[in-house]
């Protein structure tokens, strides 16, 4: 491997595709502050909005300097730890899989699952679709797809496919799953909490859904799969994938000195990671404690990157200089997530979140169901795109849609329904999402390519979404 070169390589264009983007919705979102009446609800001691108390408040302009310090200003917002700890563990990641890389980690994982799936190759692709969607419907894992994401590109490249796919095995199943929550603690946990409703109420329904929406992300995959296999120049990263097998050697066979050991070093700080990741929502699930996955994961990979990079190379300066190297590696996308949540900031510091609920509060009152409820769907659509986090939301719009609804007739479970779908499937195609600059920025890809790529199936996903909602209100869930 060329000794340059780092596993998660960030390029030019890639980044200056989305900082455009950043930069112009930023500048969009701050001229809306001069022309949205700023107002208020009332809250309760838990900071839940009551509903029927806004009150529009004097309009004082935002200053044009917010503007430019709104990217740092960040970190000390509400959301600042929180930003924080995102850049962190980005920092440890990239950190820990170059340590990976240098001690020759990611060529042996890669080589044994070949050896064991070479020939069912299509069912590897549906298996990992599986297990992605599982932990994003059941434990609310998305963020944390991306530490697997550079292991499953190298994958994909070995076994004759491309990024997009090794994106889609993970990022996008991830999103689905979440997406399609059946237990997902983040999602439909605390919305049924704010609701006052089972979180397990509905369940049935969802899991239908779940079903569904898998059958259709795994075959979408694997006829993408089958294309590229018979002509590989048709994929969007056809020649960025060509230079990333010529670095890493992908399909070449390079002894490796003690292949097993460092296959047995490294998955255990995978079971591990994974252990991590199932405990901590488990706890959540059962016990509703607040369990800080992130930073868990974080700790596991800074220490297992050390710990598993000494056991193999024996020479901790060689480790500590790879993964320096890592980390610098993924600046850029750091730059990414501060454009990114820079976005809540402004709209918050503008005061005209609450105006913007209250005018939809407002125009659905007294509509029909059909139309409340896929309203309320579009809403959480609108909301995704300034706020990402799923918590963040419900908090935020459950306490006026509750009321909402039950004027209508309209249950809690289909109102949560509508809530996970306008939260989850966006996440894989908004570019304000933190968690989808990440993966593109690991992966290389452009977001013009990903959008090219996926724009069908979230069209697809978006009529299906309003179908399961209109058949949810007339089956009375």
């Amino acid at each position: 491997m060329n000794e340059n070169k780092t596993l998660i390589n960030i390029s030019k264009k890639s980044f200056l595709s989305v900082l455009i983007i950043l930069a112009s919705l930023l500048v969009v979102v701050f001229l809306l502050t001069y022309l949205i009446p700023q107002g208020a609800y009332q809250r309760d001691l838990d900071g839940n909005i009551i509903s029927g108390t806004f009150q529009y408040t004097d309009n004082i302009n935002l200053p044009i300097y917010k503007l430019l310090i709104a990217p740092f200003a960040v970190f000390v917002g509400e959301d600042g730890i929180t930003v924080i700890m995102i850049c962190l563990f980005l920092l440890v990641l990239g950190g820990f899989f170059q340590v990976m890389e240098k001690a020759n980690g990611i060529k042996v994982i890669i080589s044994k699952m070949i050896e064991k799936f070479q020939n069912q190759k299509y069912k590897l692709i549906r298996i990992i679709v599986l297990i992605f969607m599982v932990f994003g419907a059941f434990f609310g894992v998305f963020e944390e797809s991306v530490a697997l994401l550079p292991i499953i590109i190298l994958l994909s490249l070995s076994l004759g496919f491309d990024t997009l796919l090794a994106l889609g095995m993970t990022l996008l199943a991830a999103g689905f799953g979440f997406a399609t929550a059946i237990t997902n603690p983040f999602s439909v946990g605390v919305a049924s909490e704010i609701a006052g409703t089972n979180i397990l109420a509905g369940g049935l329904y969802r899991i239908g859904i779940f079903v569904i929406m898998y059958f259709i992300v795994s075959e979408f995959l694997v006829r993408y799969a089958k294309k590229i296999e018979i002509d590989p120049k048709r994929s969007l990263t056809y020649e960025n994938d060509l230079e990333k097998s010529r670095e890493f050697h992908l399909g070449s066979e390079i002894a490796v000195e003690n292949e097993n050991r460092i296959f047995k070093v490294f998955t255990t700080i995978f079971v591990i990671l994974i252990a991590v990741i199932v405990i901590s929502s488990l706890l959540q699930l059962i016990f509703e404690i607040s369990i800080p996955t992130i930073p868990l994961m974080a700790v596991t990979f800074l220490i297992g990157g050390f710990v598993s990079g000494w056991m193999v190379q024996k020479d901790l300066s060689i480790v500590g200089s790879a993964f320096l190297k890592g980390m610098l590696s993924v600046l850029p996308a750091i730059v990414l997530i501060m454009l990114a949540t820079s976005v809540k900031w402004i709209i918050t510091e503008g005061e005209i979140m609450d105006s913007i609920l209250y005018f939809l509060e407002t125009f659905f009152t007294n509509k029909p169901a059909v139309l409340t409820i896929l309203g309320i769907y579009f809403i959480i659509l609108f909301l995704e795109f300034f706020i990402g986090s799923a918590s963040a939301k419900a908090f935020l719009i459950m306490p006026i849609l509750i009321p909402l609804v039950g004027l209508l007739g309209i249950t809690k479970e289909l109102t949560i329904l509508a809530f996970i779908f306008g939260d989850g499937f966006t996440n894989v195609i908004f570019p304000t999402n933190g968690v989808l600059l990440i993966a593109l920025s690991i992966a290389n890809v452009g977001y013009d390519k990903w959008f090219k790529w996926t724009y069908k199936l979230q069209l697809l996903t978006l009529t299906l979404a309003m179908i399961f909602l209109v058949i949810g209100l007339y089956i009375g869930y």
